[in-house]
């Protein structure tokens, strides 16, 4: 089972539709500063958690997570980080950097569009899905379609 380190933010709608998908285990990474709900925290209760401490420094707390990660025998191992917010988002992105784990986007952990629902497609860690011809194109390279051979 795959796992990602999920920084909160107070929208907890994308931490919950997240939390309640089989094939994701998850680790939350909180922000002590930020308000969530009593409710939520009851939800979240079981779901193993490192709180970022405002005082500290994010390199301090980057080393503070990997010794906690090492030495927390069951816990889950991350191979992503992601946000659910924008502010999330930075912050995930620039843990991340630090404890050596990729971005996920929310859009990357969306479940599977109801239209496409029977039709086989790549688990969501695969980064690599989407057609060839869109993914250059994002990179700026605007790729001609090809014609499928006979």
């Amino acid at each position: 089972m795959n796992a990602i380190l999920l920084a909160e933010s107070p929208r907890t709608a994308f931490a919950e539709s997240v939390l309640g998908r089989g094939e994701v285990e998850v680790v939350l990474l909180r922000l002590d500063s930020m308000p969530l709900g009593r409710a939520y925290l009851r939800r979240t209760a079981h779901v193993p958690t490192f709180t970022l401490d405002p005082e500290a420094t994010l390199l301090d707390e980057a080393a503070r997570y990997l010794r906690w990660a090492k030495g927390t025998k069951g816990l889950p191992r991350p191979r992503f980080v992601c946000g659910g917010d924008p502010e999330a988002g930075e912050v995930a992105r620039r843990f991340g950097a630090l404890v050596d784990l990729p971005e996920l986007t929310p859009e990357q952990l969306a479940p599977a569009p109801a239209a496409t629902a029977g039709i086989a497609r790549e688990p969501w860690w695969n980064l690599g899905g989407g057609s060839l011809e869109r993914d250059l194109s994002d990179l700026g390279n605007p790729a001609k379609r090809l014609a499928p051979s006979a």
